[in-house]
């Protein structure tokens, strides 16, 4: 059994995204757990004020929110105003604007598809 929580990971800090579209967030995950196979991987991450796109390719994520909020805005043009409790899945395929006004503090379970 691993516990996902920050003090069993080394904390690896992001500032060079791939499609930044406003603000400069910084983004810092815990990679806590990774399968003996490497398709599975388990963490906490998190981000400051910005906006970027997220494209999900050839894996599926799992989210918990448990701090602050994000508007994420997917391919059809809906909008989820997401905050700390809500949980939901990112299936392989999903493309979506990812708006943080403040912070946003997450779970994660990544599993490749």
């Amino acid at each position: 059994m691993v516990f996902v929580r920050e003090d069993n990971a080394e904390r690896v800090t992001t500032t060079e995204l791939p499609m930044p579209r406003g603000g400069k967030p910084v983004h810092d995950s815990w990679p806590v757990f990774k399968s003996r196979n490497g398709k599975v991987r388990s963490g906490i991450w998190q981000s400051t004020t910005g906006a970027w796109v997220t494209e999900i390719v050839g894996y599926t994520e799992f989210c918990h929110i448990i701090e602050g909020a994000v508007r994420v805005t997917d391919q059809d043009g809906r909008i989820n105003d997401i905050k700390a409790g809500d949980t939901f899945v990112m299936p392989d395929g999903f493309i979506g604007h990812w708006e943080v006004d403040h912070f946003v503090k997450k779970y994660f379970v990544i599993a490749d598809t």
